[in-house]
């Protein structure tokens, strides 16, 4: 069976916010009776990316691990959904390993002209950030600029970028403003999965 929704989530800390808005949405999709797999990306071994040129020659990584699946997976999916915490205004370094492996993908596509991912197929993306302190200008910056460059890396149209802060303060599920807003975006990346059918 394929999964219609990769769920990604970038934080290594279990039980904490990034993990229970992973549970929250794959408890909604299964509700709406699209499949799903939430990757917990701090549970898998994932190689650095060496910049080694392999890809470049190939169109695909030489390093088997946890990261290879993910490949057909990406093609195969309606979407994808990133969660991951701001760290130094950007993602967790193992979401940017992760990030930096779809080179694979980029190399097929845009030197070699044999892209490994299906071009014309319509999928839809989200990112959500969650920043602990409140709210300055800079916070999301630099996450949202690595995100803009992988969901186009693994040809998902990111309609749905969605940011949470404060939560040292107000934790995900006492933020009841926030989960409404997540609920309403997630019903419409819903509808938006449902019209690709």
């Amino acid at each position: 069976m394929n999964i219609d929704i990769l769920i990604i989530n970038g934080s290594p800390r279990k039980n904490k916010n990034c993990f229970k808005i992973s549970e929250e949405i794959t408890n909604i999709l299964n509700q709406n009776n699209i499949s799903n797999k939430i990757f917990n990306i701090y549970d898998m071994n994932i190689e650095y990316c060496t910049a080694c040129g392999f890809c470049e020659q190939t169109g695909f990584c030489k390093f088997k691990d946890d990261m290879t699946p993910m490949y057909e997976m990406f093609d195969k999916a309606k979407g994808v959904i990133v969660i991951s915490p701001v760290n130094f205004d950007s993602i967790t370094a193992k979401l940017k390993t992760l990030v930096d492996r779809t080179q694979a993908i980029y190399a097929s596509k845009y030197i070699l002209k044999k892209p490994s991912i299906d071009r014309n197929k319509t999928r839809i993306g989200m990112y959500i950030a969650v920043g602990g302190s409140t709210s300055y200008e800079t916070q999301f910056m630099g996450g949202q600029i690595v995100m803009d460059f992988f969901f186009k890396s693994v040809n998902n149209k990111l309609k749905y970028n969605i940011y949470l802060n404060n939560t040292d303060k107000l934790e995900y599920e006492e933020n009841t403003s926030f989960k409404e807003n997540l609920k309403e975006n997630l019903n419409n990346y819903i509808m938006d999965i449902k019209e690709l059918d």
